[in-house]
Parts: C-alpha cells; sequence; structure tokens
C-alpha cells in the first residue's frame, strides 16, 4: 500500500499528452455545521485535448487501440483521456470518543485514481473509468484530518486508531450524457442535460440517474450533468474550451437525481458496524460556475441521503469549491 502515492505521481507523469484543463475541487461538509461521515474530499482533476483519436497527430498503440472501443450509438467525432486523484475522509458523528463505535459510519481515509476515456460529440459524450485505489492507514488520512483541525481550530477526531484496514480498492463504471434541450434568450441561455451512470467493483456498486437545468450567459458548450454521487464532476471540465471569455460569464443551475446504492466499500464492508445498504437515495445538486478567460470558478451544494442505519436514514449536506485552469 506504501506504493500507492508513488504509483499516482507516476502516472500524473507519464501522460504526455498536452493538457486541455486541470481542476482542484475540495468539498467538506462544513457548510452544514457538521462534522460526520463524508467530512472532507480533495480532488485534482487532468483532462487531455479532444483530438487524441487523431493517429496522424498520436502515433502510440495504446491511443490506436482505445480509439477502436466502439460505442452504441456509431463512432463519436471526439476523444479524451484523463485522471482524477481523489483523497476522502469518513469519520462517525462522534469524533470525541477513542473506542469503536458501533451502529455509525467507521473511521476510514480512502484514496483513488481514476483512469477516464471520454469518446463524445458536442451534445453527448460516453464516459468510461477505471478505478484503482486504497482504503486504510497506508492513505495518511487521520495525520491530513487531525492537522487540518488543529488549523482550523475545531474538534480533533480521536477514534482513528479504529479505522478500516489497508486493503486494495478496484472499480468500473460507464456514464452517458446527453443535451436534451437548449435555447438562447435575448439575454443569457439555458440547457437541459441528462446523465446515467452505473458503478460496479468491490469499491462501490451503484446506479444513477439524473437532470441538470441551467441558466446563464456567454457559459461554454460544457456536459453540465449532476455527476456522481461523491466528488469532482469531471463532465463538467468535458469541452470547455469551446467559449472562452475576456469578460466574466456565469451560469446558475439545479440538479436532481436517483441513487440506488447496492454496495458502499466504507459502510458496508465490515458488517460489525451494523450498517444497513444506503440504496434508494434522491441527490439535489445547486451549482454556480463562473468563467473568466482561462478560468473557471464554481460553488456547488450537495443534499443527499448517506449512511442508513436500522431501516432509517438522515438527509445530509456539503459544499464544494472547483477551481478549473485551461491551457
Amino acid at each position: 500500500m506504501k506504493l500507492f502515492p508513488k504509483i499516482i505521481f507516476t502516472s500524473f507523469l507519464a501522460l504526455n499528452l498536452n493538457a486541455e484543463v486541470f481542476s482542484i475541487f475540495i468539498e467538506n461538509d462544513v457548510i452544514d455545521g457538521q462534522d460526520k461521515h463524508y467530512t472532507n474530499g480533495v480532488y485534482i482533476s487532468y483532462l487531455s485535448n479532444k483530438d487524441t483519436n487523431n493517429s496522424s497527430k498520436y502515433n502510440n498503440s495504446f491511443l490506436d487501440f482505445i480509439s477502436k472501443i466502439p460505442t452504441f450509438n456509431n463512432n463519436t467525432k471526439y476523444q479524451t483521456l484523463g485522471m482524477t486523484y481523489s483523497h476522502l475522509a469518513f469519520t462517525p458523528n462522534d469524533l470525541a470518543k477513542k473506542e469503536k463505535i458501533t451502529k455509525d459510519l467507521p473511521y476510514a481515509g480512502v484514496a483513488t485514481l481514476d483512469f477516464i476515456l471520454y469518446k463524445w460529440e458536442e451534445d453527448f459524450f460516453h464516459e468510461y473509468s477505471l478505478t484503482l485505489g486504497a482504503v486504510g492507514a497506508s492513505t495518511n488520512t487521520d495525520g491530513f484530518q487531525k492537522s487540518f483541525h488543529n488549523a482550523i481550530g475545531g474538534e480533533e477526531p480521536k477514534g482513528w486508531e479504529n479505522q478500516l484496514k489497508d486493503d486494495f480498492l478496484y472499480n468500473f463504471s460507464y456514464a452517458y450524457g446527453y443535451k436534451a434541450f437548449k435555447h438562447d434568450f435575448s439575454y443569457g441561455k439555458m440547457d437541459l442535460t441528462n446523465n446515467f451512470r452505473v458503478d460496479v467493483g468491490n469499491y462501490n456498486r451503484a446506479l444513477l440517474i439524473g437532470s441538470m437545468i441551467r441558466y446563464g450567459n456567454n457559459y461554454p458548450n460544457n456536459f453540465n450533468t449532476v455527476g456522481k454521487f461523491l466528488g469532482v464532476n469531471e463532465n463538467k471540465l468535458l469541452n470547455l474550451d469551446s467559449k472562452t471569455n475576456k469578460n466574466l460569464a456565469w451560469s446558475l443551475s439545479y440538479g436532481l437525481a436517483y441513487s440506488y446504492t447496492d454496495y458502499f466499500y466504507v459502510a458496508n464492508y465490515d458488517k460489525s458496524y451494523q450498517l444497513d445498504r444506503l440504496k434508494d437515495s434522491i441527490v439535489h445538486v445547486v451549482s454556480l460556475d463562473t468563467y473568466l478567460e482561462d478560468f473557471v470558478l464554481s460553488l456547488s451544494f450537495k443534499s443527499s441521503n448517506f449512511v442508513r442505519i436500522d431501516g432509517k436514514s438522515e438527509r445530509e449536506n456539503w459544499g464544494g469549491i472547483n477551481i478549473a485552469y485551461l491551457f
């Protein structure tokens, strides 16, 4: 497990394509005045240019291979590669107890690396993603969270000695999104983007279906989807370069999704915590995005049920901030 941070660093160096966009996303439940369950996430994302299927420009056997991956609605015009490094922290509700707490989420640190392939057109995309990662002390999440809480004067989490043990995580996901509606007004414009996502593996087995409606002015023709249950939404980084703005552009979005979770490692692997499977959940997403030249600043708010105990679950809220830069 100690090799995992080195693998992440090497993977980013090895991707020798010209970057289209680089982003950093931070998510936290402080917006809800809470510090429990999914308490913090840090995500670093990279998407390549959209022409990696151009064999005359990229003479590479790997790119030739993935260019031949079929889609159910014929060949697509563009192809984009990406990677996302994620570092997530999970804790129970009571941070003061040192002993193991049952009937609540365990302490857990998760670090993953997503390898992403987009095959897309202007109005739809296919996303294939392979996730490799680790859970446990090897992720060094306990030290990071304790340092963060000391810096902000928050309560020190004292039960990290009970965190989930080291284990290897893997997952595969497929997502499809399409723009169901677009309209220009005398001032501003609006669109509606639907997406479907399925995850399988030992980390997460889930299904999500959602729609996101957006209104704004001069925003790019990117894919404004609900994305996924947790973490950064790489879909919104795709095709950001379709429009850059010397003056401030903006958009306001609302998304609604249904999520079915059959299995989530942090909540369901260790049966001694006596947690139920989450199963059905309704997810709400609100996002404010601003665009200025090569920079994008996004603020988001997400609300969903997260942990299910004795047949009951509570709705939890978390907020995020994303900064993206186009090369």
